[in-house]
């Protein structure tokens, strides 16, 4: 693996990444709603929506990825500052996929021709929070990080790997019913709060660092 990904490539950084963009995604939570965008559609037509809210999901992410860091840069905005701010936007979503609902998730602004850009593929799944995870990461000064092979298959893993849940969408739900994706929503979200919580600490840590050189 480190030919192709480098000397210093860290398989944990890897995965955590990958299961960062995993959580925050949350497709097993969005799969449902291919059903319920599509009901007249077939299996192959609800398939084709799925691979195209995998490319848009892909395309979004790593244009986040190659130009997130110019992006804060024109803002005049820092790495650190931006790591608190989306650590407490990826806070508010876990808190969300915690919460108990009552209902189904709400479809009616999902009048595009194609559900699988919007509303599916954004703001679903590429949404603020997917963002701003890529461009924490895309900064992470891990040596693992310092090439941009290693965000591409981690982005690309995440990809394929909602692409899976989205394809799998009905038999999913039958398998699991609405309460067994409520679970799993819920447990995705202690896990995302967790990771929330350590960008937080970290940003903030880092920024203190900063100020306590600057003024030595």
């Amino acid at each position: 693996m480190s030919g192709l990904f480098g000397q210093n490539f860290d398989v944990n950084e890897f995965a955590k990444f990958v299961a960062a963009l995993f959580a925050i995604m949350n497709p097993i939570g969005v799969a449902p709603l291919i059903v319920l965008l599509t009901p007249d559609a077939t299996a192959r037509q609800r398939t084709g929506v799925a691979l195209i809210a995998a490319v848009t999901v892909l395309a979004t992410l790593l244009v986040a990825d190659w130009y997130g860091r110019e992006i804060l840069h024109f803002f005049a905005i820092s790495v650190d500052a931006f790591r608190v701010a989306g650590g407490l936007l990826i806070l508010l979503t876990a808190l969300d996929m915690m919460r108990p609902r009552g209902g189904s998730a709400p479809v009616e602004d999902a009048g595009a021709a194609n559900p699988g850009i919007v509303p599916i593929g954004i703001p679903l799944l590429a949404g603020p929070g997917a963002i701003a995870t890529v461009i924490l990461y895309a900064n992470h000064s891990h040596p693992a990080w310092i090439g941009f092979t290693t965000h591409i298959a981690a982005i690309t893993v995440a990809t394929l790997i909602s692409l899976v849940f989205l394809i799998a969408a009905v038999p999913l739900q039958r398998l699991l019913g609405r309460s067994g994706l409520r679970v799993i929503s819920q447990i995705m979200g202690l896990v995302l709060a967790a990771i929330a919580i350590e960008m937080i600490v970290h940003g903030i840590g880092d920024h203190l660092g900063q100020l306590g050189i600057a003024n030595e």
